[in-house]
């Protein structure tokens, strides 16, 4: 004696056994795949810049780095026996206070080149960091021996105006990523930019390097932090 299977019941196994679901006498489109996410150090594009602030240029260059930077801006830059360029890339220049102290390196021959402008944008950026590492939240971190260095590349138009941010390297610590970009939004800007320094786009482009360090704590609560930065024109 045969049983009559009901239709629905075979059309239920049906879209059991089926790797792509499909309805019993009708078709219907395949279910849409999700993008995969991106990995979490991936370069990102920063585009809110509403908070920007037009600030003043710090402190530049003291008189001795002044003789030091003018000697290797006057000379070939691409001459691979050019000793002042391999000085200049590994000069540290002190920036800071006691209480604030920074080490800032030039990055690449580009910004030696136009070493008044790149130290200027040096300090406008630690100067607002020097600001920032003092609110509540990163006052009272105790951050990581292996903290990395944010690194973040800015893009200024042809008036030396910040356009967009994009975060290369995160640092490891989401509240020391959120004071650079915020210090960057504020600090990366170009009183009359020499022309001579835009990209081949014609626009300026700017790579920023900081990373933080405890240095002491009076209270055992607040701290006080070292700033190491780098910076290359691109």
């Amino acid at each position: 004696m045969k049983l009559a299977v009901p239709l629905p019941s075979i059309c239920a196994l049906s879209l059991a056994l089926l790797t792509i679901p499909q309805g019993c006498g009708s078709n219907s489109s395949q279910a849409p795949t999700t993008a995969a996410a991106p990995a979490p150090d991936a370069p990102h594009p920063v585009t809110d810049l509403s908070q920007l602030a037009p600030g003043n240029a710090l402190e530049p260059f003291g008189k001795h780095e002044q003789i030091i930077a003018r000697r290797v801006a006057s000379e070939d830059e691409t001459s691979p026996s050019n000793p002042d360029n391999f000085d200049a890339l590994t000069m540290v220049r002190n920036a800071g206070d006691e209480k604030h102290p920074c080490e800032q390196r030039l990055l690449n021959k580009k910004a030696v080149r136009f070493d008044m402008l790149s130290m200027h944008l040096l300090d406008q950026v630690f100067g607002q960091i020097a600001v920032l590492d003092q609110n509540d939240e990163i006052s009272h971190m105790k951050l990581p021996t292996d903290l990395r260095a944010v690194i973040i590349t800015g893009s200024l138009n042809r008036e030396g105006v910040l356009k967009e941010l994009i975060v290369e390297q995160h640092s490891g610590t989401a509240a020391v990523d959120r004071m650079v970009i915020a210090a960057c939004k504020k600090g990366l800007y170009i009183h009359n930019p020499p022309a001579d320094a835009r990209d081949a786009s014609g626009n300026y482009k700017v790579r920023i390097e900081a990373r933080l360090q405890n240095l002491a704590s009076l209270d055992g609560e607040h701290w006080e932090f070292k700033t190491y930065m780098g910076l290359a024109i691109l």
